[in-house]
């Protein structure tokens, strides 16, 4: 059976390993390639789909076209890179081996690239498999002079296809080169490691666990976690599943979602208008929501996600509401807590509903 789809094709790879192979101990040099891979393998899951790994590299794909969202997808690239350096870290932390193998993991890096187009998917056996021109192409892309041309070793590189589709390749720098049969491809390089090193020198934290706040509410929900993340944080889904919301729009000074974005979203009884605190996808986001009965008083929130077997739970929690000298109005919580007990009762089911119906 064959099944065409239209949606992202990634290509993980670890790169330096080939010269790291051929100099290191083989005994020492496999685990440890095996160890990186099994780290951005537990990134892979839905919306994306594991395809194989190839050597020193994971595939994989989408087949949802109204997920992931640029914004997710790339999120699920930097959580990629994120998961490399650490377990790469880890491996140097804690070994005193002294044999080139173990000397050497600090000179494996990863780079990511990933194209937009149209595949088939194919059953053969208890195994799937995609091809088509596009798959071709991604595959190509992973053959570029990008270091070599801009300097940048740890990269997630999008063809313009991708680019588009993804709506956010302004924080992304231009980059193209020719291919057999396919001619001169356009393609967008995003530095992943300058991304994650920015984000994390200026970032701070404003986390709320349970005991920190003034009331929580909990929900479960039957969809995968990556899937949950972006409804819950993508305008254009948002305002589909918000009980009683007209629209939901957003604001975003650094040119993608995180800390600094503002939303707002209009209910039919008020404007409500809030800030993203802080950013960890796909595992919370803290934001800080004003109360429109009060000007000058604002609440702050916590959206705490955890995978379970059966799907993802939702921990939301809101804290003390103050003004901007710190002092406390009670009122506002209560206020705020009788409403959104209502709200989040009617809203999260329907999209829970909702995300079943996309599967």
């Amino acid at each position: 059976m064959t099944t065409t789809h239209t949606g992202y094709l990634l290509i993980a790879d670890v790169t330096g390993y080939t010269q790291f192979l051929t100099s290191s101990e083989m005994d020492h040099a496999n685990p440890i390639l095996q160890s990186l891979l099994g780290a951005l393998l537990e990134q892979v899951g839905d919306p994306l789909h594991f395809w194989k790994t190839e050597g020193d590299a994971v595939l994989a794909y989408s087949t949802r076209q109204d997920f992931p969202s640029g914004e997710t997808f790339l999120t699920i690239c930097e959580n990629l890179y994120n998961a490399f350096a650490l377990r790469r870290q880890d491996i140097i932390a804690n070994t005193s081996c002294p044999c080139r193998a173990c000397a050497n993991v600090g000179n494996l890096d990863l780079k990511i690239v990933a194209h937009y187009g149209q595949f088939d998917e194919m059953q053969l056996g208890p195994t799937k498999d995609i091809s088509g021109a596009d798959v071709i192409l991604v595959h190509r892309m992973t053959k570029t002079d990008v270091t070599q041309r801009t300097g940048i070793r740890s990269y997630a590189l999008f063809s313009e296809a991708a680019a588009k589709a993804m709506d956010i390749s302004d924080v992304m720098e231009p980059f193209s080169q020719d291919f057999e049969h396919f001619g001169e491809v356009q393609m967008k390089v995003y530095d992943l490691a300058k991304s994650w090193e920015k984000l994390r020198a200026s970032r701070q934290r404003y986390f709320l666990g349970e005991e920190d706040g003034v009331w929580t509410f909990r929900y479960h929900f039957d969809a995968p976690i990556g899937v949950v993340w972006e409804a819950l944080v993508a305008p254009e889904h948002k305002q589909n599943w918000m009980d009683r919301i007209k629209t939901v729009t957003v604001e975003n000074p650094k040119g993608r979602l995180g800390p600094g974005s503002d939303y707002h979203c209009a209910h039919e009884l008020a404007d409500f208008f809030y800030r993203v605190t802080d950013w960890e996808p796909f595992e919370y986001f803290s934001t800080r929501i004003q109360d429109p009965a009060r000007p000058g008083i604002s609440l702050p929130e916590t959206y705490h996600l955890t995978e379970t077997e059966g799907g993802t739970s939702l921990r939301y929690t809101m804290g003390k509401a103050t003004d901007a000298d710190g002092v406390r109005s009670e009122i506002s919580e209560q206020e705020a807590s009788a409403f959104l007990a209502d709200f989040w009762a009617a809203s999260f089911p329907e999209m829970d509903m909702q995300l079943s119906q996309s599967n």
